[in-house]
């Protein structure tokens, strides 16, 4: 993990400076990259080609 990285995501002021940069009023968890890696692996995605899927709540 870079400093800049520690700096946002382990400092109090850094989470509260991406929430407010994000679209969605919560804190982005491991479990939602998980949900659409899990997604891509199950029957569901089947006939989903080439896309790219954001998983950032919006970061703006």
């Amino acid at each position: 993990m870079t400093d800049k990285q520690r700096r946002l995501w382990l400092d109090d002021d850094g989470r509260r400076a991406i929430k407010q940069g994000q679209c969605l009023d919560r804190e982005l968890l491991p479990e939602d990259i998980a949900r659409m890696a899990l997604f891509l692996c199950a029957d569901d995605s089947a006939m989903t080609t080439a896309q790219q899927f954001i998983v950032d709540g919006g970061w703006a």
